[in-house]
């Protein structure tokens, strides 16, 4: 499982309890389709419940360790609900802290991101030009908190995942179906289909036209050309799939 980071434009909360200032948002939101990434993700409800007793979570400004603000089990607490994941970070006495929370006041920190691995997910319309993946379980969650630009998300370990989805998506062997002389045949198991082969190639015999009837004209159908034609279809339609 590779790191990967996702960001809302939702911005972080600056509220003030009992003297001390609390930092506060959701930054994981279930069933949201994602922007256009190359496909469209969402986050299936419950995802992250799991995650949250295996986890180590800090709260980064930007993801970047040397700005941490939180800890989970020190000064940041977690609720995870039907909206998603919600955090509350309580004011402690550092600097980064006290910077992250008046960045917050003033608005410049416009939302919020985590990092995190997954589990398990699933892929839909790997054959269109939007698939959708759903997050189904988060591994573990690395960190969550203010980002300076939402905008900004790191596709590269999806777009990978999608590549392999869609690879592994590919049937081993589609059916086919062959008509010869109006007669259909079904080819639906790739074990045999060496035998079909060889039934069509020794069946497929030209047919002389009827001596009593002057106006017949050869069956073109068992011509030697219409046999190879017909095996060269089957030979291509195999090594497609």
């Amino acid at each position: 499982m590779e790191k990967e980071i996702r960001a809302i434009h939702i911005p972080a909360k600056l509220e003030l309890r009992d003297g001390r200032r609390v930092i506060s948002g959701y930054p994981i939101v279930y069933n949201k389709d994602s922007e256009d990434m190359g496909f469209v993700e969402r986050i299936a409800p419950g995802a992250a419940k799991k995650a949250l007793p295996r986890s180590d979570i800090r709260g980064l400004k930007n993801h970047d360790p040397s700005l941490i603000f939180a800890r989970q089990g020190v000064n940041l607490e977690f609720k995870e609900d039907k909206e998603g994941l919600y955090y509350e970070a309580t004011e402690i006495d550092t600097r980064t802290f006290k910077e992250v929370a008046e960045e917050v006041r003033l608005g410049l920190l416009t939302g919020q991101s985590f990092g995190f691995t997954i589990l398990s997910d699933e892929w839909k319309g790997l054959d269109t030009d939007k698939p959708t993946r759903t997050i189904t379980e988060i591994g573990q969650i690395f960190d969550v908190g203010p980002v300076t630009y939402p905008a900004y998300t790191d596709t590269s370990v999806a777009l990978r995942s999608l590549e392999k989805a869609k690879a592994e998506d590919v049937p081993e062997f589609t059916p086919i179906t062959i008509t010869i002389n109006e007669e259909v045949f079904d080819v639906n198991d790739k074990e045999n289909i060496d035998n079909f082969i060889e039934e069509i190639r020794s069946g497929l015999k030209p047919t002389l036209p009827d001596p009593d009837n002057a106006d017949d004209e050869p069956t073109l159908d068992k011509s030697p050309d219409k046999a190879k034609d017909i095996l060269d279809r089957i030979n291509q339609r195999l090594e497609k799939d």
